[in-house]
């Protein structure tokens, strides 16, 4: 019976392991993937900002200045948010979008923050901005972040 246990401890115990170390690792994946589709999406809004002012005729760069230290985005903004402090990102209940939340008892916290700096660069015959997205957040007690640059031109 002892030898039993034994063989059996000794086969329970390494899949045990390696269940607990695989649901880990999905965690993990299922984070830095939620982090890159944040940080592009804080892009794709400064990118739709820069067409935005293209349809009424403003300068590519209207309303994106003032960004060199960090500004703050969500997917329906129409204009950037000086950083201040920044707050997590929250999940919305019923359609799981993530979003700065105004009430936040219909909202689940997040762990990711992002932060979006713009700078300009008006030295090059078209002037062109580069847009940096960066979602941190905090996951077995490391800090983790993943960062999306991406440069517009104003080629209108």
């Amino acid at each position: 019976m002892l030898v039993a246990l034994t063989i059996l401890s000794v086969a329970i115990v390494p899949a045990y392991a390696l269940s607990t170390s695989s649901v880990d690792i999905a965690f993990s994946i299922r984070n830095n993937m939620t982090a890159a589709n944040l940080a592009q999406e804080g892009v794709e809004v400064i990118r739709a900002m820069r067409d935005a002012n293209w349809f009424n005729s403003l300068p590519h760069d209207t309303g994106l200045t003032g960004c060199a230290t960090g500004c703050r985005v969500q997917w329906n903004s129409t204009a950037v948010i000086p950083i201040g402090s920044n707050p997590v990102l929250s999940i919305q209940n019923d359609t799981g979008v993530y979003f700065y939340p105004v009430i936040p008892r219909f909202s689940i916290p997040s762990i990711f923050r992002r932060v979006i700096t713009i700078t300009s660069d008006t030295s090059l015959p078209s002037k062109k901005i580069k847009i940096e997205s960066e979602v941190t957040w905090t996951e077995r007690g490391r800090d983790k972040s993943i960062k999306v640059e991406s440069h517009l031109f104003d080629w209108k």
